[in-house]
């Protein structure tokens, strides 16, 4: 059994967390640790409240309070929020505790018994007018790297480094805007230099950290370690255990990454033995360390951390570091201390939604390697393609059909049929846990994900192929039961990032003590076992609105009961590659207008650039325009998704572009996103008629009533008042089918 301890960077609480920490580092720590304990490791995943840094003090002042009240205020809120969003600390604590502070005056005598320390005389920044000298975030200027007019003492939010203060240009004191003078003041000095050639040599055999991480490291210790400061004249923190420093106090970052260890134990305390700690931090243990941070935790957690763990002598080093990048918004880095409105809060997101849902987006959109920006269109619209069109629908449909046709029970499959069969169903499920479990491993999340999210698809196209609805009985009880062993296994594979849908999905299965044991995908589930009650796994939620959005009038303007769709015909001129966005092209789109539109599609997946050019396409024209990593896109194409895979969906050969769908306008009313998603439209087949005036259409598995006659055979798109709706709206241009859909297309597949 393997031993992993998971750290995770600690928040300061001067604030709520947002979105951009929890896909940086919170939710991906979880997933991992989730991950582990499912394959039965023994795991200790820890973090905490940072209550000592100058962000708590700017808080307070600007409240007018305390920073004691500040700081336990926002520990409250962030231990709520965690807990709310199911990640699963075994200690979720903070650096006031006794515990915490015992740690860190025992490993500083320690350093400094070893000669890993130093005092030093340093000329520190303070600020005539108020008397005092500045902490690091009271004092601002020019980061002397990247220009950033707005860095702070200690480090610049734009380039992420740490600074020595005295290199900023025009310093200045944050709070009353004075010119910085430096004086003299003794430091305590945390001798790095004298660890380049072991740190050096250590971070050469780091091969399986992630290339940037890395990098990082690397280019620190090209420039050469120096003594870096582990002191700050401040009254809020963890005074010395010395005498003769009144006015003192340790530098945040010195003692909260010493959070680690004395998390651990106080876990441990708390376990009834105090010693239980020591499993996790003995050199030669076998455990493996991984500390999940942020972009500009880097340093932090490469040199510093590893040097002080190096100093001290007898504690194991990290494993892995798996650093994330940035999640923008608008293009710019979120921030807790912002009084913008740049931030997307997690106590405000979880009030609306349901934490699978922000889990998700997060991990489907984690900045692992690169930026990547916040979107509410696209939180929106992923949640429901995904999770609910994908995912839910092929829970939802297996699990009534057993429900109606098998008495609630799960089939048997038929005689001859074989778990082992290497052309059958085991043997793929058994190769693709092998890879999950793989990428799982090297913490590659995104990966995982991709994957079991590829099956959900492969399966979706499998139950519809094999149609067990009409099936003969062998047929159909052998499809429902591939069927649901390959839900059970997706559950396990998706419940590190989707636990509280995934623990419904094996009550609804019979299993009411949800996902846990990881290797129970490998195993077809047993037969004859009665299902639980069926719910909708995922319920369309009211789409999330931008904080930007301006309040609803008292009194609202009557709106017809479904928008105008102002669908018109297009030709793409040019494509383009998204400069920031991996799915994403740029389109240049001709809709017979004096100039041609910009349209950034999700088809790079779907379609190489040079087919896209010259092509004839749908276009809902009246789309309100939205910014798509920072691309402004005014309007979007209409495509079928076949398993994740976009089709587009093309106009009759001899309409120019600029072609409007009956009864649209070019003055049709702007819609949002949500509005032209809130009714679905489905490819359906024409099977007969009802009478002169109306066709039956067969969506796949149901048929619904249309107006018109319309030949039998024919491909249409039909948009329907709801997801159960029995009548719908064939889609028209000229009098005739608005579409020509590509043999591959199957019947009831979605189309955005």
């Amino acid at each position: 059994m393997s031993r992993i301890f998971v750290g995770v960077a600690w928040p300061y609480a001067n604030g709520p967390v947002h979105i951009g920490q929890l896909a940086g580092a919170y939710v991906p720590a979880d997933i991992f640790a989730r991950y582990h304990r499912l394959r039965r490791h023994e795991v200790l995943f820890v973090s905490g409240s940072d209550m000592h840094g100058t962000p708590i003090l700017l808080t307070a002042e600007r409240e007018g309070t305390t920073p004691e009240a500040i700081a336990e205020r926002n520990h409250r809120i962030h231990a709520a929020t965690f807990q709310r969003l199911g990640i699963s600390f075994d200690l979720y604590t903070h650096t006031r505790t006794e515990v915490h502070a015992r740690t860190v005056h025992e490993l500083f005598l320690r350093l400094l018994e070893r000669g890993y320390l130093q005092r030093q005389t340093q000329e520190s920044p303070y600020c005539p007018k108020e008397r005092r000298f500045l902490p690091d975030r009271y004092l601002t200027g020019t980061c002397p790297h990247c220009g950033s007019p707005s860095a702070r003492g200690d480090e610049c939010d734009r380039c992420g480094r740490p600074l020595d203060p005295r290199t900023l240009g025009d310093p200045h004191c944050r709070i009353c805007g004075s010119v910085a003078e430096f004086r003299p003041s003794e430091h305590f000095y945390l001798r790095l230099d004298k660890l380049q050639a072991e740190l050096g040599a250590w971070i050469a055999g780091q091969t399986h950290w992630r290339s940037g991480t890395r990098r990082v490291a690397e280019n620190f210790l090209a420039e050469g370690l120096r003594p870096t400061p582990i002191t700050r004249d401040i009254d809020w923190g963890i005074p010395l255990p010395l005498d003769g420093y009144p006015g003192k106090r340790f530098y945040v970052w010195f003692e909260a990454v010493q959070g680690y260890l004395s998390a651990s134990k106080e876990w441990a305390i708390r376990q009834g033995d105090p010693t239980a700690y020591r499993r996790f931090w003995e050199v030669g243990s076998g455990v493996r360390s991984y500390y999940f941070v942020g972009k500009d935790n880097k340093f932090h957690h490469t040199l510093l951390w590893p040097g002080l763990l190096l100093a001290a002598g007898g504690l194991p080093l990290p494993y892995d570091v798996p650093s994330n990048e940035w999640m923008l918004i608008d293009g710019d880095k979120m921030s807790k201390s912002s009084t913008s409105d740049l931030s997307v809060f997690a106590p405000a997101l979880l009030d609306r939604l349901a934490p699978d849902l922000i889990r998700f987006y997060v991990a489907l959109l984690a900045p692992q390697n690169h930026d990547t920006e916040f979107q509410w269109e696209e939180f929106h619209s992923v949640s429901e393609e995904i999770l609910s069109n994908q995912w839910g629908n092929l829970v939802q449909r297996t699990l009534v059909l057993i429900r109606t046709r098998l008495n609630h029970r799960i089939p048997a499959p038929p005689p001859g049929w074989s778990p082992d069969d290497p052309q059958g169903v085991g043997a793929r499920l058994r190769a693709l846990h092998e890879r999950i479990t793989q990428e799982y491993e090297q913490v590659h999340l995104k990966e995982a994900l991709d994957l079991a999210l590829a099956e959900v698809r492969d399966a979706n196209r499998r139950l519809h192929e094999a149609k067990p609805w009409q099936a003969p009985p062998a047929d159909r009880d052998r499809a429902l039961y591939e069927a649901v062993w390959k839900i059970r296994a997706l559950a396990i594979w998706l419940a590190p990032v989707l636990p509280f849908s995934s623990a419904e999905v094996f009550r609804m299965l019979g299993e009411p003590t949800g996902p846990a044991d990881w290797e129970l995908a490998r195993e077809p589930p047993p037969p004859g076992r009665p299902l639980g009650e069926l719910i909708p796994l995922f319920p369309r939620p009211n789409a999330p609105e931008s904080p930007r959005a301006p309040p609803a009038p008292t009194v609202a303007p009557a709106a017809p009961p479904t928008p105008p769709l102002g669908i018109v015909t297009g030709l793409i001129r040019r494509a383009s590659v998204h400069p920031s966005a991996d799915k994403l092209y740029v389109l240049e789109v001709d809709l017979g207008e004096p100039t041609a539109r910009t349209i950034v599609a999700g088809l790079r997946g779907s379609y190489p650039r040079e087919a896209l050019e010259g092509r004839a396409v749908l276009v809902v024209a009246n789309l309100a325009p939205r910014s798509l990593r920072g691309v402004p896109s005014q309007g979007m194409l209409l495509a079928a998704d076949i398993e994740g895979r976009a089709v587009l969906l093309s106009p009759p050969r001899d309409l120019p572009p600029g072609t409007r769908r009956e009864g649209s306008r070019p003055d049709d009313r702007t819609i949002q996103y949500e509005e032209f998603a809130a009714t679905p439209f489905r490819v359906g087949e024409v099977v007969g008629s009802e009478g002169p005036e109306s066709s039956q259409v067969s969506l796949g598995d149901r048929r619904v009533r249309v107006a018109g006659r319309w030949p039998p055979g024919v491909r249409v798109v039909v948009r329907l008042a709801g997801p159960e709706a029995s009548e719908g709206e064939v889609l028209t241009l000229s009098g005739r089918t608005v579409v020509e859909v590509a043999p591959e297309v199957p019947l009831g597949a979605t189309v955005r």
